[in-house]
């Protein structure tokens, strides 16, 4: 396979980094062409099977750094969290772990989908004749109570 040249891989690299095709290539070929002459030959560039198969390379390069981070510190937060709860002291300080501590160890955890916020919502699908009819029920079983505990 042939080789990019230097300008080619930069452009490959502030792709894979974000950049979007036009700024991209501005950039690594240092051009001040007109908008249209500059998209133009983005786009053409992309075309290139070798420059295309490059920018996925380091997407996916990117995207498997990203995902050992996260791992990573997801390590991190449960050891410390199981070191604070067995053992009561922070690993590496020796110290009881602080207010602080614990709360930068959950906004890790929260960063990394540790923790999750479950909502568990239920719906009535009742009229409002049936709550009507439900809350004299209920006060009628009240007044009955009350009856009772008065003798």
């Amino acid at each position: 396979m042939d080789k990019l040249t230097s300008k080619q891989e930069r452009f490959c690299q502030l792709i894979a980094g974000g950049s979007d095709q036009s700024a991209a290539y501005r950039e690594a070929f240092n051009s001040n062409g007109k908008a249209s002459t500059v998209h133009s030959e983005a786009s053409r560039l992309m075309k290139n099977p070798k420059v295309t198969a490059r920018v996925d390379y380091l997407v996916g390069l990117k995207e498997r750094a990203v995902a050992r981070k996260a791992v990573s510190d997801r390590e991190l937060v449960v050891g410390k969290l199981r070191s604070w709860v067995q053992d009561g002291i922070d690993p590496t300080t020796g110290d009881e772990p602080t207010n602080a501590m614990l709360q930068a160890a959950t906004l890790l955890g929260r960063s990394v989908a540790l923790f999750t916020d479950k909502l568990e919502q239920t719906t009535d699908d009742r009229s409002a004749a049936d709550v009507a009819v439900e809350i004299e029920r209920r006060l009628a079983d009240l007044q009955q109570q009350d009856g009772q505990n008065v003798h």
